[in-house]
């Protein structure tokens, strides 16, 4: 398996520390894949979130970014030309919608056990938990089953210490943990560990909450 750097979304500057760890793990000299498609193009257009993720990551030298908004068709061997794919942020909804209804979803696994590297942030990094179930539902999730591949872990982004109770709650009716990033957070997560690359991260599990080192 590859590495999923997932970070809790926020702004370029809460962001730097998790953008600076996918370009140093990536193949600078090779096009990252950017997938807008967790956000609404009526309220900032596709082209308008290229330009913004250019603007981050270019001066941190990588040299071409490549965004596709059609899913459909879609091969492993297209994928494997890109150093990384990064999802931005938006509605988890929109996201599995589009990955699951045209296959991508079963590809972009197969990209990561081949040892790509993925970037997610907010909703582009919830969608790779075990369960959406508990994020606001623009529509409803059934069917929509996520990626499952941070550990058998559920993801809580924007979290704040107010929400420990209701975490401790939902973790305690559940054998499935939370794993909560606050404002900035990000993790690392490979086949075998998970491991915290900015600011702070929370397990919320059989009721208790721990740090996540």
């Amino acid at each position: 398996m590859g590495s999923l750097i997932l970070s809790e979304g926020g702004s370029a500057e809460q962001n730097a520390r998790p953008h600076e760890f996918l370009v140093e793990s990536m193949e600078k000299y090779r096009a990252i894949l950017y997938i807008p498609l967790t956000g609404d193009p009526n309220y900032r257009s596709y082209y308008t979130s290229l330009d913004y993720i250019k603007s981050i990551l270019e001066p941190l030298g990588v040299k071409e970014v490549t965004m596709w908004t059609d899913l459909y068709g879609r091969t492993l061997d297209e994928l494997q030309s890109f150093s990384a794919i990064y999802f931005s942020g938006g509605s988890t909804f929109t996201l599995l919608n589009e990955i699951k209804n045209s296959g991508f979803d079963k590809i972009l696994i197969r990209y990561l056990k081949a040892g790509g590297i993925i970037y997610g942030q907010s909703a582009g990094a919830i969608i790779f938990g075990s369960d959406v179930s508990h994020t606001p539902k623009e529509k409803d999730l059934t069917g929509y089953e996520p990626l499952n591949l941070i550990h058998n872990s559920r993801l809580w982004c924007h979290y704040d210490n107010t929400e420990d109770e209701r975490l401790c709650a939902y973790s305690e009716d559940s054998n499935t943990p939370f794993i909560a990033l606050p404002d900035g957070g990000a993790i690392h997560v490979t086949e075998t560990y998970s491991q915290v690359i900015s600011k702070k991260a929370y397990v919320f599990k059989g009721g208790k909450k721990t740090e996540l080192i």
